[in-house]
């Protein structure tokens, strides 16, 4: 699409002009090959008979970064080429390009990033929440951009604020019946109060505007929150917010009727406005451990998300990580997720209610320095409002990566 080879245009203009600019310090690429074979017994998590698939993919990565005080750049490609047949697949193709760079001075942090990427939209929810959306895959193009400036006003105060803003289309959407391309923008600063040296306590504001790129659907989101964080001890740490969440939804869209006038019988073109909303409380909890050999993570969250629905998507997440490290080569990984969303519909605001279980097990062997082989395991239950029955999906991976010789220019 057009959009999508601007932006790529645009990413490596960025990134030429800021190379050019470096007079000192040392650009660095570590590229990493791998090769991937995948199978999940129901991957879109369909309500049919059949739908096991097996696939193959080559893994290309290479990222690259610049440092010089007080600069750092980073550029970050990565391919997967699948012998997968269209985006319908969990496990099509996809090509992504970041760039990030990032301004230390005294008391002052800025950093930017965007992006381009194009892929699945089941490999993208995959990789964003763990699950797929129970929705036939369709390809998935997204630009994003993000602006972050943080700054320390005194050394117990600091004040942060985030400008993020995205824009997705996916091919036959309407033809799907279940997306909409769309637009979203949001701005979210954050002031901080350092209470003693292990304790903070932070108040922030996050106003959103979600469009559908045909401009039948807005939804204008403001919420507020109040947080904490405490490190209990070395190796235990919390952090938690709570506030309240409004979205006010819109819906502008023409209809047409057969009406009876003085001419006859015509077809007749009826503006509809219906306006909605959506109120609540939103919050996000998390427990880390993080030890020599043991790491676990505990996070609960609510919050109000863009996706490719008609309005924003309250979502709840709660989820448990963890990772052990059982010898020098030998890494342990288990990852338990249970998320609720809803689907928002047309109209009058109502929505439908999603759950969905994820639950993983992976092995990760250090075979040699460059060689790691992983193999992992994954079950995923999902079920609808009544009277739609469960479905569920078991896959199982097995990956071979090798890095190579870092290099340097």
């Amino acid at each position: 699409m057009k959009y999508c080879r601007s932006g790529r245009s645009q990413l490596v203009l960025a990134a030429v002009a800021v190379a050019s600019a470096a007079q000192a310090g040392v650009w660095t690429a570590n590229p990493v090959l791998g090769l991937t074979a995948d199978f999940a017994s129901n991957p879109s998590l369909a309500y049919l008979p059949d739908q096991e698939e097996t696939h193959g993919a080559l893994l290309l990565d290479s990222p690259t970064t610049y440092a010089s005080d007080p600069y750092k750049l980073s550029i970050l490609p990565s391919f997967r080429i699948s012998n997968a047949q269209g985006y319908s697949s969990l496990d099509s193709d996809y090509e992504h390009l970041t760039t990030k760079g990032e301004f230390d001075g005294d008391r002052t942090v800025l950093s930017a990033s965007a992006a381009v990427a194009r892929d699945s939209s089941l490999y993208h929810d995959a990789v964003s929440t763990g699950l797929s959306n129970g929705s036939t895959g369709v390809r998935r193009d997204a630009v994003t951009a993000d602006i972050n400036w943080d700054r320390s006003l005194t050394e117990l105060v600091d004040f942060d604020t985030d400008l993020n803003a995205i824009r997705v289309q996916y091919q036959g959407a309407n033809i799907a019946g279940f997306f909409n391309d769309y637009k979203y923008a949001s701005l979210a600063p954050t002031i901080g109060w350092k209470t003693t040296e292990l304790n903070k306590w932070t108040f922030g504001l996050t106003g959103g505007i979600y469009d559908s790129l045909d401009g039948t659907t807005q939804s204008k989101n403001l919420n507020a929150q109040f947080g904490y964080t405490t490190q209990l001890n070395e190796l235990w740490a919390v952090a938690a917010t709570a506030g309240y969440s409004r979205a006010d939804n819109k819906l502008s869209e023409t209809q047409y009727v057969y009406e009876l006038t003085p001419a006859g019988i015509e077809l007749v073109a009826v503006p509809l406005n219906q306006a909605s909303s959506q109120n609540g409380t939103v919050f996000s909890f998390n427990l880390t451990r993080q030890g020599t050999l043991f790491n676990t993570t505990l996070a609960l969250s609510r919050q109000l998300s863009p996706t490719g629905f008609a309005y924003l998507s309250r979502q709840e997440i709660y989820e448990v990580t963890g990772s052990y490290q059982y010898s020098p080569r030998w890494t342990l990984n288990a990852d338990v997720r249970w998320v609720q969303y809803q689907i928002p519909t047309l109209g009058s605001g109502a929505t439908n209610e999603v759950s969905t279980g994820y639950y993983a097990l992976s092995a990760t062997w250090q075979w040699t320095q460059r060689w790691t082989v992983t193999i992992g395991a994954t079950r995923v239950l999902e079920r609808l409002a009544n009277p739609f029955p469960g479905v569920s999906s078991n896959g199982a991976a097995l990956s071979l990566s090798r890095k190579f010789d870092p290099v340097r220019f």
